[in-house]
C-alpha cells in the first residue's frame, strides 16, 4: 500500500474511532434536579413595592427560589430601628421550606459602570460613598459573598467591558443575561447575549441566570423567563451550592430542562485541558420544541441542525480543544422563539498564568496594515508566578518575554507588534513555559476597496445615522478604521472623515492639536468633515482643515462618497417637535401650557400631547410628576435618550405624599441615571417669593420643590445654600443632603436628561423662569 493509502487508511480508522467513542459515551447520571428561580428582585425596602414577607409568600407559588435584592442606597435607612438587610434575611430564612421554597436575600450594587447583585451577607457597600468599580472589587474581595453582574449593556453598563480583576473572579460567579418584568418572557437580549461572551473572553467564570427584576407586586409572575438551578435538593445549602459552583441556565420557557456535561462533569465546572471535549447534552421541554441548537465555544460556534424540531433529545458528541483555554456553552431557541442559554464549562491548562482578551487590530486586517495583538495576562493564584511567555504566529517565535507577576496580578493591554503580513489565515499561540494556554486565529486578506479612518477622539457627534453610513461602506469592500490615540500618521489610510464634535462635552477634548492639524492639511488623501451639532467648531475645523470637504449632512456625505443607499435606510431624523406627557396623572395638562406651547411654536418647535409614551420622533420628551409608566413605556422613553434625545423629567415636593417619586426614580434607573428624585419638600427661609416652600434659587423660582440626590458624574444645575430638606409626609423616607440641588443635567448614551425637583413651565411659572427654560432647557438663546 503506497504511503497515500496509508493516510486514507489512516483517516478512515480515526473516524471510525470518534464515532465509536461518541456512540457509546454514556449518559452522566442525573443527580441534579433541576429548580426554576428568580434571583433579582425588589420590594418596598428600596423601590419597589410590598415588604419582603409578601414578595417570598407570592413568589412560593410561581418558582422554586426568589432572592430580594435591593438597592443599596436605600438599606442605610432603617426600619423600626432594624437594619433591612437582617429584616429581609429574616423573611428569607422563614419563607424557606426544605423541598418546597427557598427564599435568599442580597442587595443590587448600583453604579454607573454597572449593577452588581450580592447575595447572603448582611453588610453592603452603597455607591454613596463607592461608587466606583475598582472599590466594589475591592469590598467583595474582603468579604467573599457571592454575586452577580446585572443586565450589562448600554444602559446600566456594562462594567467597564467587563474589566477583568483575577481575585474578584472566584466571587462574581453569575451574569444576568435575561431582565424584565413585562408580560412577555422576551428578555434575553443579543446586547446582553454578546456581553455574556465577552465577559467568558475577559476571563471572567460566570454562569447564566435570567431573572425579572420586579419593582411590583409580581415576583416571579410576571412572565416565564427563568434561572435554571441545578442542585441535589431545593434546601438553602444546596441551592447556595448550585449558584456558587455556577451550575445554572438562563431561559425563557419556565418548564424547560437542560443537562450540559463535559467528559461527565456537570456545567459550570473547570476542567483540566485534554486536546477533546465529550460534550453531552439532554433537553425535555413536551410543549416546546427547539428550532436551532448550538454549541459555542471561544473559538467555533457549531450548529446541530440534526436536533431541530425535537421537544426531548440526548446528544453526544467530540470537539476539538485548540489550546489551554477554551470554553463550550449550549445556545437554544425553541419553535416559538424563546431562548435558552446554559452554563459554560472550562478547559485550562494547570499553568497560573493566563492569557485572555486577545484582540487583532485592525479588527479584519489587510496586507498593506501594520497588525497589531493587544491581550491581558494575569495570575490567577494567590502566589506570586514567574514564567516565559512566546508568543507564535504560524509557528514561528514571534515574542519572547520573561513574566513576573504578584498575586493576583494583571498586566492590561499589553501589545505586540506584528508587522504586515502575508495574506491567509494566521494563527497566534501564546505560551507560558512552552505550554499554549491561549490561541488566535484571523484572516490576513489582499488589499481592496478603500481603507477609511474615522475620528472619534475629540467629542465627535457620531450618530447612529453615520454609523449606517459605515456599515455601508464596509458592505462594499471598504475597510473602516477608528482612531484610537491621536489623528496622525495613519499610512494605510487612503480617506479620513471627522465627524466634527457635539454640542455637549468638554471643549479641551474638542480642540485639534497643532500636530493634528499639520498632518490633516498634509494628508495624501482626502479629508472630509461632517457637520456636528456644534456650529462653532464645525466652523473652526472648517478654518484649520483648508484641504478639507464639508459635509453639512449624513445625506451629503453619502452623495460624496457615492453610496446609494436612500436616506429613509440611511438616515432617521428626529423631526423638530417637544412630546408632553399627558396621560400620567401629571402636573399641568396643556390648558396650563400656553406660554410654553406660543414660546415653542415661534421657534419653529410642533407641541405633540400625548396620553402613551410610544414611538418618540422628536427632540424633547417632557413629563412633569407622572406615575403608573408601563414596562414597555419605560422602554421606550430608554430607547428615546439611547437615540439622542433629550427628557426633561421633573417630581414635586412629598407635601401630602404629592411627589410620584417611586415611578420616576423607576425610570431614571432604567437610564442608569446619576441622578434621583429625592422624597422630601425643600423650604427655604430667607430666598423665596411669599412662602417657605415657594422657593428662589440662583434666579429660578420652584413652587413646592423636591431636591435632588446626586450619586455620580452630573452636572449641576440650580443649588442653593440657604434652602434645607424636611421629611414632610412624615414616612421617614427622605434621603439626608448636604446641599439641596433643584435641578441637574446628565448625558446618556447620545441623549440628554434634565432632572427638576419641580416643573417650572406652566403658566403661573413661566415668566419667572423664562430665562432658564429658553436659553439653558431648550437653548434657544
Amino acid at each position: 500500500m503506497g504511503e497515500l493509502g496509508s493516510i486514507q487508511m489512516l483517516k478512515v480508522l480515526i473516524t471510525v474511532l470518534l464515532v465509536i467513542l461518541t456512540s457509546v459515551f454514556a449518559a452522566p447520571n442525573f443527580e441534579y434536579q433541576i429548580f426554576y428561580g428568580n434571583l433579582h428582585s425588589h420590594t418596598s425596602y428600596s423601590d419597589g413595592r410590598g415588604t419582603p414577607e409578601q414578595a417570598y409568600a407570592h413568589a412560593s407559588r410561581y418558582a422554586d427560589v426568589l432572592a430580594v435584592t435591593d438597592h443599596c442606597y436605600f438599606l442605610k435607612i432603617p426600619v423600626n430601628g432594624q437594619s433591612k438587610t437582617f429584616l429581609t434575611q429574616q423573611a428569607a430564612r422563614n419563607a424557606t421550606v426544605p423541598g418546597k421554597f427557598v427564599g435568599l436575600q442580597g442587595f443590587e450594587w448600583t453604579a454607573g459602570s454597572g449593577h452588581i447583585n450580592v447575595y447572603e451577607t448582611l453588610e453592603f457597600i452603597s455607591r454613596d460613598e463607592k461608587g466606583d468599580l475598582k472599590d466594589f472589587y475591592e469590598w467583595i474581595t474582603k468579604v467573599k459573598k457571592l454575586a452577580q453582574f446585572n443586565h450589562p449593556g448600554v444602559t446600566f453598563g456594562n462594567f467597564q467591558d467587563f474589566w477583568f480583576w483575577p481575585e474578584a473572579d472566584k466571587y462574581v460567579n453569575l451574569i444576568e443575561i435575561g431582565n424584565g418584568n413585562w408580560s412577555s418572557a422576551d428578555i434575553i437580549s443579543d446586547e446582553m447575549y454578546q456581553n455574556y461572551i465577552l465577559a467568558l473572553n475577559r476571563g471572567w467564570h460566570v454562569s447564566p441566570t435570567a431573572n425579572q427584576d420586579n419593582h411590583k407586586e409580581n415576583w416571579a409572575s410576571a412572565n416565564d423567563a427563568r434561572t435554571g438551578i441545578l442542585a441535589k435538593a431545593l434546601t438553602y445549602e444546596d441551592i447556595m451550592d448550585a449558584l456558587w459552583s455556577r451550575r445554572t441556565f438562563a431561559s425563557e420557557d419556565k418548564n424547560a430542562k437542560l443537562y450540559f456535561y463535559a467528559n461527565s462533569t456537570i456545567m459550570g465546572s473547570i476542567l483540566p485541558y485534554s486536546g477533546k471535549a465529550q460534550l453531552y447534552i439532554y433537553y425535555s421541554d413536551k410543549k416546546d420544541p427547539v428550532d436551532r441548537v448550538y454549541i459555542v465555544s471561544q473559538s467555533k460556534i457549531y450548529e446541530l441542525s440534526e436536533l431541530s424540531g425535537k421537544d426531548e433529545f440526548e446528544y453526544s458528541g467530540v470537539f476539538d480543544i485548540p489550546d489551554g483555554y477554551e470554553w463550550f456553552f449550549v445556545y437554544i431557541i425553541q419553535k416559538d422563539g424563546n431562548e435558552i442559554v446554559s452554563a459554560p464549562v472550562w478547559f485550562e491548562t494547570n499553568s497560573p498564568i493566563k492569557v485572555n482578551y486577545v484582540r487583532v487590530g485592525p479588527k479584519n486586517p489587510n496586507v498593506n496594515q501594520n497588525v497589531q495583538i493587544t491581550f491581558d495576562i494575569y495570575n490567577s493564584s494567590e502566589q506570586p508566578e514567574e514564567g516565559v511567555l512566546k508568543v507564535l504566529v504560524n509557528g514561528n517565535l514571534a515574542f519572547n518575554e520573561k513574566i513576573s507577576l504578584e498575586p493576583f496580578g494583571i498586566n492590561y493591554d499589553k501589545n505586540i507588534q506584528l508587522g504586515k503580513l502575508a495574506a491567509g489565515n494566521v494563527r497566534v499561540d501564546f505560551l507560558i513555559n512552552n505550554v499554549v494556554v491561549q490561541s488566535i486565529t484571523f484572516t490576513v486578506s489582499e488589499k481592496s476597496g478603500l481603507t477609511i479612518l474615522v475620528d472619534k477622539l475629540h467629542e465627535n457627534d457620531i450618530t447612529d445615522e453615520f454609523l449606517a453610513i459605515l456599515r455601508a461602506l464596509q458592505e462594499n469592500g471598504n475597510t473602516v478604521l477608528f482612531a484610537e490615540t491621536i489623528l496622525k500618521d495613519y499610512e494605510e489610510a487612503d480617506l479620513v472623515i471627522i465627524p466634527t464634535p457635539k454640542q455637549d462635552g468638554l471643549d479641551f477634548f474638542k480642540d485639534l492639536i497643532p500636530d493634528e492639524v499639520e498632518w490633516l492639511n498634509t494628508f495624501k488623501g482626502r479629508v472630509i468633515l461632517l457637520k456636528g451639532s456644534d456650529e462653532e467648531y464645525f466652523r473652526k475645523y472648517t478654518e484649520m482643515l483648508t484641504k478639507a470637504t464639508s459635509a453639512n449632512s449624513v445625506d451629503e456625505l453619502a452623495k460624496i462618497l457615492g453610496i446609494s443607499t436612500t436616506t429613509s435606510n440611511v438616515t432617521k431624523q428626529m423631526k423638530k417637535a417637544v412630546y408632553i406627557d399627558q396621560g400620567h396623572a401629571n402636573d399641568y395638562y396643556k390648558d396650563k401650557l400656553t406660554k410654553l406651547e406660543k414660546f415653542l411654536k415661534s421657534n419653529g418647535f410642533e407641541i405633540v400631547y400625548t396620553d402613551k409614551i410610544q414611538n418618540i420622533d422628536g427632540m424633547y420628551l417632557i413629563i412633569m410628576n407622572g406615575k403608573g409608566y408601563t414596562d414597555d413605556e419605560v422602554r421606550n422613553i430608554v430607547n428615546f435618550v439611547r437615540s439622542g434625545g433629550i427628557l426633561i423629567i421633573t417630581s414635586k415636593s412629598d407635601y401630602n405624599n404629592g411627589g410620584n417619586t417611586e415611578d420616576l426614580n423607576y425610570i431614571l434607573d432604567a437610564i442608569n441615571s446619576p441622578v434621583r428624585f429625592n422624597d422630601d419638600q425643600v423650604i427655604d427661609e430667607v430666598n423665596n417669593y411669599g412662602a417657605n416652600y415657594k422657593v428662589i434659587a440662583n434666579g429660578v423660582r420652584f413652587y413646592s420643590a423636591c431636591s435632588l440626590v446626586l450619586y455620580g458624574n452630573a452636572q449641576v444645575l440650580v443649588a442653593s445654600d440657604t434652602a434645607c430638606s424636611i421629611d414632610s409626609d412624615g414616612r421617614n423616607d427622605a434621603e439626608f443632603v448636604d446641599k439641596v440641588v433643584l435641578a441637574a443635567t446628565f448625558t446618556s448614551n447620545s441623549g440628554r436628561v434634565f432632572v427638576l425637583g419641580k416643573a417650572i413651565f406652566s403658566d403661573y411659572d413661566y415668566e419667572l423662569n423664562k430665562d432658564f427654560i429658553e436659553s439653558v432647557l431648550f437653548k434657544i438663546k
